[in-house]
Protein backbone atom coordinates (compact mmCIF):
# COMPACT_ATOMS: atom_id res chain seq x y z
CA UNK A 1 0.00 0.00 0.00
CA UNK A 2 1.14 3.43 -0.39
CA UNK A 3 3.17 5.07 -3.57
CA UNK A 4 6.51 7.11 -3.38
CA UNK A 5 6.00 10.37 -2.05
CA UNK A 6 7.71 13.26 -3.42
CA UNK A 7 8.80 14.62 0.43
CA UNK A 8 11.55 12.83 2.31
CA UNK A 9 11.15 13.01 6.84
CA UNK A 10 14.39 12.48 8.72
CA UNK A 11 12.88 11.32 11.35
CA UNK A 12 10.34 8.29 12.32
CA UNK A 13 8.89 10.40 15.37
CA UNK A 14 6.73 12.86 12.66
CA UNK A 15 3.13 12.80 12.02
CA UNK A 16 0.88 13.40 9.24
CA UNK A 17 -0.44 17.07 8.50
CA UNK A 18 -3.33 18.10 10.69
CA UNK A 19 -2.57 14.72 12.70
CA UNK A 20 -4.03 12.61 10.10
CA UNK A 21 -2.81 9.28 8.19
CA UNK A 22 -1.89 11.19 4.75
CA UNK A 23 1.69 9.22 4.68
CA UNK A 24 3.56 6.61 6.61
CA UNK A 25 7.20 6.90 7.71
CA UNK A 26 9.38 3.42 7.28
CA UNK A 27 12.28 2.52 8.10
CA UNK A 28 13.77 4.46 5.22
CA UNK A 29 12.64 7.29 6.47
CA UNK A 30 10.94 7.64 3.11
CA UNK A 31 7.28 8.83 2.74
CA UNK A 32 4.17 7.07 0.77
CA UNK A 33 1.53 8.23 -0.64
CA UNK A 34 -1.79 7.73 -0.37
CA UNK A 35 -3.14 4.73 -3.50
CA UNK A 36 -4.72 6.93 -5.90
CA UNK A 37 -8.27 5.21 -5.55
CA UNK A 38 -7.77 6.83 -1.41
CA UNK A 39 -7.23 10.62 -3.02
CA UNK A 40 -6.84 13.11 -5.85
CA UNK A 41 -3.79 14.94 -6.55
CA UNK A 42 -2.61 19.02 -6.99
CA UNK A 43 -0.52 18.54 -9.60
CA UNK A 44 2.44 21.34 -10.24
CA UNK A 45 4.41 20.62 -13.34
CA UNK A 46 8.06 21.55 -11.95
CA UNK A 47 10.46 22.73 -14.97
CA UNK A 48 13.28 20.24 -15.08
CA UNK A 49 16.30 22.93 -15.08
CA UNK A 50 15.23 23.54 -10.85
CA UNK A 51 16.89 20.55 -10.05
CA UNK A 52 19.91 22.06 -10.67
CA UNK A 53 19.13 25.95 -10.26
CA UNK A 54 17.05 25.77 -6.89
CA UNK A 55 16.54 24.86 -3.53
CA UNK A 56 14.14 22.47 -1.85
CA UNK A 57 13.00 25.86 -0.65
CA UNK A 58 12.61 27.54 -3.63
CA UNK A 59 10.78 24.70 -5.84
CA UNK A 60 8.03 24.04 -2.78
CA UNK A 61 7.71 27.95 -2.63
CA UNK A 62 6.94 27.63 -6.54
CA UNK A 63 4.60 25.16 -6.19
CA UNK A 64 2.54 26.43 -3.49
CA UNK A 65 2.51 29.83 -5.31
CA UNK A 66 1.24 28.13 -8.34
CA UNK A 67 -1.65 26.26 -5.99
CA UNK A 68 -2.52 29.81 -4.49
CA UNK A 69 -3.02 30.82 -8.04
CA UNK A 70 -5.13 27.82 -8.54
CA UNK A 71 -3.03 26.96 -11.70
CA UNK A 72 -2.57 23.51 -10.53
CA UNK A 73 -4.14 21.16 -12.21
CA UNK A 74 -6.60 18.41 -10.99
CA UNK A 75 -5.63 14.16 -11.22
CA UNK A 76 -7.07 10.92 -10.22
CA UNK A 77 -3.67 9.71 -10.53
CA UNK A 78 -0.73 10.84 -8.85
CA UNK A 79 1.72 12.49 -11.57
CA UNK A 80 4.93 12.17 -9.64
CA UNK A 81 4.96 8.39 -9.77
CA UNK A 82 4.58 8.40 -13.90
CA UNK A 83 7.95 10.01 -14.50
CA UNK A 84 6.03 13.58 -14.88
CA UNK A 85 8.31 16.12 -13.08
CA UNK A 86 6.25 17.92 -10.48
CA UNK A 87 4.89 17.94 -7.12
CA UNK A 88 0.95 16.17 -6.41
CA UNK A 89 -0.50 16.85 -2.93
CA UNK A 90 -2.90 14.56 -2.06
CA UNK A 91 -6.41 15.74 -0.81
CA UNK A 92 -9.49 14.13 -0.12
CA UNK A 93 -11.36 12.16 -3.07
CA UNK A 94 -14.98 12.90 -1.05
CA UNK A 95 -14.00 17.04 -1.09
CA UNK A 96 -15.70 19.37 -3.55
CA UNK A 97 -13.51 21.37 -5.89
CA UNK A 98 -13.15 24.62 -3.62
CA UNK A 99 -12.45 22.45 -0.54
CA UNK A 100 -9.42 20.34 -2.56
CA UNK A 101 -8.11 23.67 -3.75
CA UNK A 102 -8.11 25.29 -0.16
CA UNK A 103 -6.88 21.98 1.28
CA UNK A 104 -3.68 21.72 -1.08
CA UNK A 105 -3.19 25.72 -0.46
CA UNK A 106 -2.73 25.05 3.19
CA UNK A 107 -1.12 21.46 2.79
CA UNK A 108 1.38 23.00 0.67
CA UNK A 109 2.00 26.02 2.87
CA UNK A 110 2.96 23.43 5.33
CA UNK A 111 4.93 21.43 3.85
CA UNK A 112 7.14 24.43 2.54
CA UNK A 113 7.46 25.52 6.33
CA UNK A 114 8.62 21.94 7.23
CA UNK A 115 10.99 22.25 4.21
CA UNK A 116 12.17 26.02 5.89
CA UNK A 117 13.32 24.37 9.33
CA UNK A 118 14.87 21.58 7.91
CA UNK A 119 12.39 18.83 9.06
CA UNK A 120 11.50 17.73 5.69
CA UNK A 121 13.32 17.57 2.16
CA UNK A 122 12.32 16.74 -1.13
CA UNK A 123 12.69 13.63 -2.72
CA UNK A 124 14.80 14.63 -5.92
CA UNK A 125 14.94 11.05 -6.95
CA UNK A 126 11.42 10.79 -7.35
CA UNK A 127 10.53 14.49 -8.68
CA UNK A 128 13.19 14.78 -11.30
CA UNK A 129 15.28 11.04 -12.05
CA UNK A 130 12.52 9.11 -13.03
CA UNK A 131 12.02 8.42 -16.72
CA UNK A 132 9.84 10.79 -18.01
CA UNK A 133 5.92 10.46 -18.23
CA UNK A 134 3.26 12.61 -19.51
CA UNK A 135 0.52 14.55 -17.65
CA UNK A 136 -2.96 13.02 -17.71
CA UNK A 137 -4.57 16.66 -17.92
CA UNK A 138 -3.31 18.94 -20.46
CA UNK A 139 -1.76 21.69 -18.11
Amino acid sequence: MGQDSVFIVPSEDTRGVDNETWFNVGPSEFLEDPDNEEAHWITVIIPAEMDETHTDEAIMNHAYQIIRNRQAVVTDVTQHNLGVICISIPVPVDAGINAMWIRAEVDAGKWLEVIRTGMVTLNREVIFKRPRGYCAVAT
